[in-house]
């Protein structure tokens, strides 16, 4: 969730110690689930689907046509599960969508009391690649150490903690440079708060302390090089504005402020990881492409 989104009006300070509880109490239940990996991340990763996408579906729910909900949350949480088990293989993707596209339509037919059919099951695949498939990439990447020839099982754990770190500081800087710097807007219709100051010096920002932390960390981060740190810096600062913007607009055409309020002082899972959901599986890409 980009903090920038949060500029009018200003969280009273009742809001902000909500804020910082949830995220002392969350925060390392998340990092720790990261750090131990395998089953108890997957089922951490499993819990934040299940809820995003329940809170997709609700936000979807109050427009026409319906989404078919119970097989939406299905095919969701089947993404993650089968990133876990066959983290290497090519075909779990395009198997996952095929099984989408037809079984949700399948369900559709089969319901008497079903209407438009089009929009229902259209909105259903979406909502559950949207949450399922991108949400999944935190496994790939937690999982990567069983990819890789000779790469420390460990080494995953690091990745996601460099992806966390750095979207959530991008936010962070967009935020700050924002509200000191910003007088254009970006996309003023959807997200109001957020310029292009705060988007430029917030990807210089990101870029930076990618660079630094890569050359802090020398020989105990041999994956990755100064220019690899600068390229995710960079896919970080670009894609993690994109994934709050989609989740903006879906929540503006939905008329609600919250994707939830599940997350004390926070909304709700799609509120929290917006940015994320879009930031993960593109460092995976490009850890896959470019640095394996």
């Amino acid at each position: 969730m980009s903090v920038e989104a949060g500029l009018a009006p200003s969280p009273g300070r009742q809001d902000l110690r909500k804020r910082l509880v949830t995220a002392i109490v969350l925060g390392p239940l998340f990092l720790g689930a990261v750090a131990v990996g395998g089953v108890v991340f997957l089922a951490a990763i499993l819990a934040l689907v299940g809820v995003g996408a329940w809170e997709f579906f609700r936000l979807a729910a109050r427009k026409r046509p319906r989404p078919r909900i119970v097989p939406g949350i299905g095919i969701a949480l089947l993404f993650p599960v089968l990133f876990y088990l066959a983290p290497a293989s090519p075909v779990t993707i395009p198997g996952l969508l095929f099984l989408a596209v037809i079984g949700v339509a399948l369900a559709q037919i089969l319901d008497r009391q079903a209407e438009e059919a089009l929009g229902s099951v259209s909105i259903t695949v979406y909502g559950a690649a949207y949450v399922g498939l991108l949400f999944g990439h935190f496994v790939l990447i937690r999982e990567i150490g069983r990819v890789v020839p000779g790469m420390p099982y460990w080494w995953g754990a690091v990745l996601v903690g460099l992806t966390v770190l750095l979207a959530w500081l991008n936010d962070s800087a967009a935020y700050f440079i924002g509200r000191r710097w910003g007088r254009h807007k970006l996309i003023p219709r959807i997200s109001p708060g957020k310029t292009i100051e705060g988007a430029v010096g917030a990807l210089i920002v990101t870029m930076l302390i990618a660079v630094g932390v890569v050359l802090a960390a020398g020989s105990r981060m041999p994956l990755l090089a100064p220019a690899d740190a600068l390229a995710i810096g960079a896919l970080v600062a670009v894609t993690g504005p994109i994934g709050d913007l989609v989740e903006s607009a879906f929540k503006r055409d939905a008329g609600v402020k919250d994707a939830s309020d599940l997350v004390p002082g926070h909304g709700g899972i799609l509120d929290r990881f917006d940015s994320l959901m879009a930031v993960v599986p593109a460092v995976w890409y490009y850890l896959r492409i470019v640095v394996l």
